[in-house]
């Protein structure tokens, strides 16, 4: 989508519907329920130091990766931060997303039972979606203008893969799924902190009005 064709009020509109659709399906599939069912991390697992070490080391990965590598290849063209939209939009952006991405890997654990082949498919699965969403939909219909077209290799590489990497494997070893989605939401708060997520149109105006 053209720059000068991008409209704050049609993209918030799109991704509610996209957002509401992940929620449907992750209802359906029976992860809603057990996302807010479940204790986020069990009495055990707060004990043990190599469940802080892989915790906090998926954290690491996520920070660096979009809140150091990816705003490098990140422009905004101009657009000022809205605090309040960028938080509210990427919170709301990450625990849908992540509710999505259980659901694929629900769906996946239908499939085989064995942890790793689960693993390998969801990985793959969201990659392609991933890949395919953002190429044909989110990034010409609901995000802004942002990314660097020499970076884009760049993102998969360095932040993507990481992240689909270490928080799959961190799932299949501990089944935090709160812990999952807060870290899919971390990462998805970063992004639209630093691509600077413009609020409703009104509201997007009075805000670049404010730093003329």
């Amino acid at each position: 989508m053209r720059r000068g064709t991008y409209s704050p009020n049609s993209a918030i509109v799109r991704a509610v519907a996209y957002f509401s659709a992940c929620w449907l399906i992750a209802g359906l599939s029976g992860v809603t329920a057990t996302l807010f069912g479940e204790e986020i991390a069990t009495s055990s697992q707060l004990r043990s130091l190599g469940w802080w070490v892989f915790t906090l080391g998926c954290l690491a990965v996520i920070v660096v990766a979009y809140g150091v590598i990816w705003p490098k290849g990140t422009v905004t063209h101009g657009r000022p931060r809205h605090v309040p939209m960028v938080v509210v939009f990427g919170f709301a952006w990450g625990v849908s997303q992540g509710q999505l991405y259980l659901a694929i890997r629900a769906g996946a654990a239908e499939i085989h039972d064995n942890r790793v082949v689960v693993g390998v498919v969801t990985f793959v699965a969201i990659s392609a979606f991933t890949g395919v969403w953002h190429d044909r939909y989110w990034d010409k219909f609901v995000s802004p203008p942002h990314n660097i077209e020499s970076w884009n290799g760049r993102k998969v590489a360095f932040c993507h893969v990481p992240n689909l990497v270490f928080t799959l494997t961190y799932l299949a070893v501990y089944d935090n799924d709160a812990i999952f989605v807060a870290l899919q939401t971390t990462a998805l708060v970063l992004s639209t902190w630093f691509m600077h997520f413009p609020p409703p149109s009104s509201l997007h105006e009075a805000n670049e009005a404010s730093v003329r």
